[in-house]
């Protein structure tokens, strides 16, 4: 894939970069092969490097989560971390999974339990869960409960069990 479209070509503008993006997602909807998830990242990559922040997101997402060939986790990493630098939650998100799971990175709870932070302050229900769930494990610092209760607020089920599993284990009596 090529950075910027055609050799030779300059960064898109801010129009032109919008209309690669949607020509990216009309590609991307209709992933039913892998073929069009590469044409999809190929329109992109064109919007990522003028700045376009979804398709950095996108482009990020083609490579992790994706049957796309010549995917990597490298390329995932590199542009979930562009997004998530603008504050994409999702790509936060994305970027703490890959610390957990060492996709692409060092495996890293501290850095998982820092990116899914960040998510979380931006609004990102599942990563609420996730940093709960490092905070409950004592692998992060923060108020599991608390997070839990905002991971609820947004209805994961999971959160709302989890929060009830803590409020029980604090009632006189209970043997956990």
């Amino acid at each position: 894939m090529k950075l910027f479209g055609r050799k030779g070509d300059a960064p898109l503008s801010g129009a032109k970069a919008e209309k690669a993006f949607r020509a990216g997602m009309s590609f991307f909807e209709g992933e039913d092969d892998s073929g069009s998830i590469a044409a999809a990242a190929e329109r992109f990559e064109e919007a990522a490097a003028a700045g376009h922040v979804e398709a950095q997101f996108m482009l990020g997402h083609c490579n992790y989560r994706t049957v796309m060939s010549g995917r990597s986790y490298e390329k995932a990493v590199c542009w979930y971390s562009k997004a998530a630098e603008h504050g994409h939650a999702g790509a936060q998100y994305a970027l703490g999974q890959m610390y957990e799971n060492g996709h692409g990175v060092p495996q890293s709870m501290a850095e998982a339990a820092s990116m899914y932070l960040r998510a979380a302050e931006n609004g990102h229900a599942q990563a609420q869960l996730c940093y709960a769930e490092l905070c409950e494990s004592g692998a992060a610092g923060g108020d599991a409960e608390f997070w839990y209760s905002k991971a609820a607020e947004q209805g994961l089920k999971a959160a709302e069990e989890a929060l009830e599993r803590l409020k029980s284990q604090k009632k006189p009596g209970h043997r956990g």
